[in-house]
């Protein structure tokens, strides 16, 4: 039987060469210094435990540790003696980041180049003594400036070293993270003892015949090679008591079964049914019944199509699961941290957790980061969390020379095969608009002939796919239309990318079939911004404020939307504020309007789900748990069933968007409202057709709003009130009362219970209790209440004690138009026409 045994949990690591400070590659008396660091790891939290560096994501600390993604560092253990008669020993090692050089007691064994791949190697020495072992990695940022140089430089948005490096391209910095390339072994390292042979891949595909089951089972051996070991064997595969067996040809090093299995359980995505999982089992054995080897992968039994129909408008783009039409409700993700491996199981089931609290069912990983653990798959799994994978390339142009192809079908080979078995993984994505930057920054012309990946998206991928996961859709790209010439980012064909480059009343003007990328930038929870940022006087654009922005223009961007609708405020905490309202509002916005469109477009992945650092970013949640504004304003849009307000060439309009099976007829009010007093209501009765939104007129009660109008839809849906509202102009030319309002704090088993009642119209009601417990979570935010109107909120918190009356009062914050608007505020586009005003006139 195969045995599975761990490596150390610390190993040892010194830093080899580089611009390593002395302090750090030394000890007082000279010699080389040593850190003990955790397997699975990186140097950065290795010396960063040692206390030999501060934090990384503190200050202007990434700037100050660039030496180290500029350094070659070593790993040193001892491996003991094993006590087996097996015929091979093999050091495992599921992940090491990346270069790296393997010795044994000095001699080197093995020479490793991809961060995305598991290394095998043997080691028999283990048999008879315990043994040195040394990975010597090699500086990233060397390695992929050799490249680059050994092969020519290729377009880049970000860095021009992440397409030469098979690497997490975000480690080079990207416009929501920093520049803090690492080296580590970052996944876990074990030892395999066997004999004979092993399950070396296990690929179900898995389908429904009817009511029926269907398992195909492709099976791949590895023999040991020692005498014998050709000999024929037998696989038995099993879903509980439903088995097969197999009899394996001598020296054959594969095998196929199928397994039919009766009227299984299905498995749903989030809200559409369980998440029925079953375990399929694989045993391989001698013929005298010797088990040599088990593997386990739990699967689900779904039939998940991927539409994409050609039609009179264009091209349409769905997922339908079980013959339910989908409307996908989603979020990007990146990674979780800049140290990868920082990342444990619980952050990464929390996470996933936190995305269906959100009302997500479906996650997709990104292209510039890495293939996530098993443990985020399973996590998918369990909560019925669709996964988009991308293939690893982002926002580049990659080269398609060797060795980087060899590594790239490496990878792309072993990942399908250990995430397949998932019911949760929904379809492979070739790259993040590398083929849209082909046509937007005229690559043909640009790289002059040079590769960049067309030859991985349009041949390579997809028929690795084919071959391995015959089961599921294989897109070209994310933006796009279906094909390798058609224009990627058309709304009326696929996918699209959608950024608003002003303001977010802009998506009104698009009708796409589905939005795999859309978003608008918010700072994290206060409480995370000031523990990182030490700036006398913070500012938006004081050094601490700019070290945790990194798109750029992103700031300036921020303002032109804050000036748009509520004015840009001097005050930094009230800027703050309406920052975070800003983000919320506009996102929010995004998802509704596209919602108003189904079943035209079928879906969103809103621009991200997660920060890996305390950031000025898209994200929902930050770095440090903390949910902002945003995220609860998405929530409210990504439920089943919701009303929804837009001006229709100035004419209000009130859409029911009802994404459920079942018909939804619901009484709808609706009111204008001026600041102070509300001026007409009515109440229509609403039939929602299931899957769709349904338009409904308001002309009836307003034919066009005034500037300083509001209108407020309301509708009770089977989880509580759903409540849309519609300015005539902007929070500029909406004059707030002074919010008024009662409020009462009760404690709770778990936290406390808040109560407002209020006296005034309170636009967006949010409590930011970061400002009272770091650690606090509220259960809801950006509420609108009506005078007379009261809600409350749950709080958890272990400190009750701090939210007093006056405390809380004192953490609730409404929508206003700013305070004291900076007068002067022209607009990153009236700065960009200034700029190129002056560049032509000192040319002449």
């Amino acid at each position: 039987m195969l045995l599975r045994l761990p490596t150390p949990a610390t190993w040892q690591l010194t830093a080899l060469s580089g611009p390593v400070p002395d302090a750090v590659a030394h000890a007082p008396d000279g010699t080389p210094r040593r850190f003990a660091a955790p397997v699975p790891g990186d140097v950065h939290m290795a010396l960063r435990s040692a206390g030999a560096i501060d934090d990384p994501h503190e200050g202007d600390n990434e700037r100050r540790l660039a030496w180290i993604g500029q350094s070659d560092w070593s790993y040193e253990t001892t491996l003991e003696q094993i006590d087996t008669t097996a015929e091979r020993i093999d050091l495992v090692l599921h992940g090491v980041d990346t270069h790296a050089v393997l010795r044994v007691d000095g001699d080197e064994r093995a020479r490793l180049s991809n961060m995305h791949r598991t290394w095998r190697v043997p080691v028999p020495e283990l048999a008879a003594d315990a043994v040195a072992l040394r990975i010597d990695i090699d500086s990233p940022v060397a390695v992929a400036t050799a490249e680059r140089d050994r092969l020519g430089a290729r377009w880049s948005v970000f860095s021009d070293l992440s397409p030469f490096i098979r690497k997490n391209a975000c480690a080079f910095g990207w416009d929501w993270g920093p520049a803090l390339p690492g080296s580590g072994i970052w996944r876990r390292v074990e030892i395999e003892a066997w004999s004979t042979a092993r399950l070396s891949a296990l690929r179900p595909t898995i389908r429904l015949d009817g009511v029926d089951g269907v398992v195909d089972l492709d099976v791949e051996l590895e023999r040991s090679g020692a005498v014998g070991s050709d000999s024929a064997l037998i696989m038995i595969a099993r879903i509980g008591d439903v088995g097969v067996q197999v009899d394996v040809e001598p020296g054959a090093v594969h095998a196929h079964a199928r397994l039919d299995v009766p009227a299984p359980e299905r498995w749903w995505p989030a809200g559409l049914g369980p998440q029925t999982l079953h375990d399929l089992v694989v045993t391989l054995t001698t013929s005298d019944g010797d088990v040599l080897d088990t593997q386990t992968r739990r699967v689900g039994f779904r039939d998940l199509v991927v539409e994409q129909v050609d039609d009179e408008v264009g091209r349409s783009f769905g997922i339908t699961v079980n013959d339910v039409p989908l409307y996908v409700r989603g979020f990007n993700w990146i990674p979780d941290d800049t140290s990868l491996a920082a990342v444990t199981e619980d952050d990464v089931r929390r996470r996933v957790a936190e995305a269906r609290d959100l009302g997500a069912n479906l996650l997709r990983v990104w292209g510039g980061g890495v293939f996530e653990s098993d443990e985020f798959y399973r996590a998918c799994d369990e909560a019925g969390m669709l996964v988009w994978q991308d293939f690893l390339f982002a926002c580049a142009a990659y080269p398609e020379e060797e060795p980087l192809r060899t590594e790239v079908e490496a990878e792309v080979r072993e990942n399908i095969t250990r995430l397949m078995p998932h019911p949760s993984l929904a379809l492979w994505n070739g790259n993040n608009e590398n083929l849209w930057f082909w046509f937007l920054h005229d690559w043909e012309h640009a790289l002059d002939g040079a590769t960049w990946g067309e030859g991985f998206y349009t041949d390579l991928l997809p028929t690795v796919t084919a071959e391995l996961d015959p089961g599921r859709t294989y897109l070209i790209g994310s933006p796009s239309s279906g094909g390798r010439w058609d224009d990627p980012n058309d709304p009326t064909r696929g996918v699209v990318h959608w950024w608003i480059p002003d303001d977010y009343r802009a998506y009104d003007d698009v009708r796409p079939r589905f939005v795999s990328e859309f978003g608008f930038q918010g700072p994290p929870a206060r409480v995370t911004f000031d523990a990182v940022t030490h700036d006398a006087d913070p500012a938006p654009f004081s050094p601490g404020t700019v070290q945790r922005q990194k798109a750029e223009g992103g700031t300036e961007r921020i303002n032109d939307v804050l000036a748009a609708h509520f004015g840009v405020p001097r005050a930094f905490d009230e800027w703050y504020w309406l920052a975070q309202l800003d983000q919320a509002r506009a996102v929010r916005y995004g998802v509704e309007r596209f919602r108003s469109l189904e079943p035209f477009c079928r879906g969103t992945i809103v621009w991200q789900l997660n920060d890996c650092w305390p950031a000025l970013s898209w994200s929902m949640i930050d770095v440090n748990d903390r949910f902002k504004p945003v995220a609860y304003a998405v929530r409210e849009a990504h439920r089943d069933r919701i009303v929804v307000l837009r001006h229709e060439v100035g004419v209000p309009a009130l859409f029911v968007c009802n994404s459920t099976s079942t018909v939804w007829s619901v009484d709808v009010d609706v009111q204008r409202w001026r600041p102070d007093s509300l001026v007409e209501r009515c109440s229509l009765r609403v039939v929602a057709e299931p899957h769709r939104s349904t338009r409904v007129d308001l002309s009836v009660i307003a034919a066009a709003l005034a500037p300083d109008e509001l209108l407020i839809a309301t509708a009770l849906a089977p989880d509580g009130p759903t409540r849309s509202s519609l300015l005539g102009g902007t929070d500029r030319q909406f004059p707030d009362r002074v919010p008024a309002f009662e409020l009462n704090v009760e404690v709770a088993p778990d936290g406390v219970g808040i109560r407002i009642d209020a006296h005034t119209l309170l636009r967006d009601v949010t409590l930011l209790v970061d400002a009272l417990d770091p650690d606090a979570h509220a259960d809801r935010n950006v509420i609108t209440l009506l005078p007379g109107e009261h809600e409350i909120w749950r709080i958890r918190t272990a400190h009750p004690a701090v939210f007093t009356p006056e405390r809380v009062r004192a953490a609730v914050r409404t929508a206003h138009a700013a305070s004291d608007p900076d007068p002067d505020y022209r607009g990153l586009a009236q700065l960009e026409r200034e700029k190129a005003a002056r560049s032509a006139a000192a040319h002449g």
